[in-house]
Parts: C-alpha cells; structure tokens; sequence
C-alpha cells in the first residue's frame, strides 16, 4: 500500500485599521506549509510608509494606510528568469522611497536584487 498526505497549507490575511476598529484587507497569501506569522516581513518607515511582504507578494502604504498597492511578482516579473526563484526574500525601502527586494535563490548563489525609487510600487531588475 502506498499512502500519500500532506500539509494542507495555510493562508495568511494581512489587514490594515487606522483607528483599530474598521479593518480593511490589504493581502491573502497561500502557504504550502503552515508557518508562524512572519512578524518580521511587516515594516514601518514613518507615519505614513509602511509595507509588508510574504512569498512573492509585497504591498506598500504611503499614506498612513488609506490605500494600499500590491505587488505580485508571479505576474509582475518575467520568466525566465525569475521563475527559478521562489520567493521574497527581504524588503529594505528608505524613507524617500528608494529601496531593494532580495529574490530568494532557488540552490546556491546569490539572491537577485531589484530596485525601486517609488517605495516599492514598481520594482526594476539589473541588467543581465
């Protein structure tokens, strides 16, 4: 007898409240696994700027959390090459919006680093 399972996986709701009690959905992500809560993928650069990152999924706020823009990279980056990496791997952007997005490396290597100068709502990839 062979017998298969798995995890069946979880799924992570990120939500905004500017006054703790009107919450708002910024972003679902599906994990394989069921994982703890990724406290350090959520940042906060100001009053106003804050982001939060997991899997290939990243959403900025530039106003206090009014409005949020997301970005996927399954859909946003071109593959190849990019499907050869499974994940974000870090998020770093500066007050003045510039920043950089380390792609997890798929193997050994390095991490491919992409760059904004909009906090994050367009990322640009380096020349190959």
């Amino acid at each position: 007898d062979l017998w298969f399972f798995g995890l069946p996986g979880a799924y992570y709701i990120f939500q905004s409240s500017r006054d703790g009690t009107h919450w708002h959905e910024i972003m679902t992500v599906r994990h394989d696994d069921p994982i703890p809560i990724p406290r350090k993928n959520i940042r906060i650069v100001s009053s106003d700027v804050g982001y939060v990152f997991m899997g290939w999924t990243y959403a900025v706020t530039t106003d206090a959390g009014t409005s949020w823009s997301i970005w996927k990279g399954q859909s946003d980056l071109p593959c190849p090459p990019y499907c050869a990496r499974s994940h974000i791997q870090d998020v770093t952007i500066a007050a003045d919006g510039t920043g950089t997005m380390a792609l997890f490396p798929i193997g050994q290597g390095e991490p491919d680093l992409l760059k904004t100068t909009d906090f994050g709502r367009r990322w640009t990839q380096p020349s190959r």
